[in-house]
């Protein structure tokens, strides 16, 4: 019994430590996407949306990322973060009323 704890104990620390650079991954593509909904949401009012985007070293529409590292890191956070109900779109532009 001492021998079956012992081994459930050590591939419980392995596992964890095998799932901390996933969730240190998912923690900073949290806050890539965070920046880019951040920079949609300063360029909404602007006359030139797209130019404004590409100021702030984002792209207006999909991929999103001009390089690739943050586009995997960007995409592993909204789909494991779109698992757990989160939501990575932007806002729906307001309607114009004239």
């Amino acid at each position: 019994m001492k021998k079956l704890w012992a081994s459930l104990k050590t591939g419980a620390k392995w596992l964890a430590w095998g799932c901390l650079p996933l969730l240190v991954l998912f923690v900073v593509g949290e806050q890539v996407e965070a920046r880019r909904l951040g920079a949609i949401a300063a360029c909404e009012s602007s006359k030139d949306s797209a130019n404004c985007m590409r100021q702030r070293r984002f792209l207006a529409e999909s991929p999103y990322y001009p390089d690739i590292t943050r586009r995997v890191i960007g995409g592993y956070a909204r789909i494991l973060g779109g698992a757990m109900g989160a939501s990575y779109a932007p806002p729906p532009p307001p309607d114009e009323e004239g």
